[in-house]
């Protein structure tokens, strides 16, 4: 952990980002991006586990990343596979009990035959001919991607977490730009923030490698509209319409603090030669 943060104070010291609050139970609908070239985001899915010694490596250096880029980079840890995620017996005895796993992840690490820990999905874009992409290769495709023009503008316009009912609405735009790839998908994450667990960090010294305090970041709770999402935009949608959905969803019985949560929304091609490919995403915050 001191590791991580002397890492990211030294980036702190060279850029900064803004973060809006959203007020809980409430709505607000920023203003989409205006007044100039509408460019591309980037969602860094950070392919995880807590029995993975390089984990907590890769979670600094996609830290890192988004203390460069701000909110132009979106990251989510999709926890995975039965050696790196999985609960650890004995099951009972509070160290490696938690299962992170969903059922997102569980999927995506099949289509996308992740194999081997860590790894990230940036995109779902091929780096080096390799769509799963190890750390070391992490910056470099996220600047091969960030501040692209884009070819669909996306925001959630509103969010809103009622406590008393435990329902979680929003209503997400889109702007067609330019003509489109293929028929775009939306798909609705719920991240959480602060999750303190245990977690193997081969930086630390033999026998030190076990830390019961690790403080996780970005975990994906669920797709709250199912792994694939559902159809958005149709392929021929023409530059200048705009799209929207609302809806209302329970909030996943995973989440230990909802005040910590994000909502992830991300369009992605449903077809096509750059099937699965993210187009564009949108991030927004859940605060007190």
């Amino acid at each position: 952990m001191r590791n991580q943060l002397s890492f990211l104070l030294l980036l702190v010291m060279l850029a900064s980002c803004d973060i809006v609050d959203l007020p809980k139970g409430e709505s607000a609908s920023p203003i989409p991006p205006g007044g100039g070239t509408v460019t591309r985001k980037v969602l860094l899915e950070d392919c995880t586990g807590h029995l993975c010694t390089y984990c907590p490596e890769a979670a600094v250096i996609a830290e890192g990343l988004k203390v460069v880029y701000g909110d132009r980079l979106v990251i989510v840890a999709l926890h995975m596979s039965t050696t790196f995620a999985a609960p650890q017996a004995p099951i009972g005895d509070g160290i490696y009990d938690t299962d992170f796993r969903t059922a997102a992840g569980n999927a995506y690490e099949q289509q996308f035959l992740v194999d081997g820990l860590p790894k990230g999905l940036i995109n779902r874009t091929p780096f080096n001919n390799n769509i799963t992409i190890g750390r070391s290769s992490w910056s470099s495709a996220v600047a091969q991607l960030v501040d692209q023009p884009a070819t669909i503008n996306l925001w959630i316009d509103s969010l809103a977490f009622n406590s008393g009912t435990n329902v979680i609405t929003a209503t997400v735009k889109a702007a067609v730009l330019t003509a489109l790839p293929a028929a775009q998908n939306l798909t609705l994450y719920l991240t959480e923030d602060h999750i303190i667990d245990w977690q193997k960090d081969g930086s630390q010294p033999p026998g030190q490698q076990d830390i019961p305090n690790y403080e996780f970041n970005h975990v994906l709770r669920g797709a709250l509209n199912s792994p694939w999402g559902e159809a958005f935009i149709p392929a021929n949608a023409q530059p200048g319409d705009t799209l929207e959905t609302t809806f209302a969803y329970s909030l996943p019985g995973n989440v230990l603090v909802p005040n910590n949560c994000s909502l992830v929304a991300y369009v992605y091609n449903n077809a096509g030669a750059q099937q699965y490919e993210v187009q564009q995403v949108a991030e927004r915050k859940f605060v007190p």
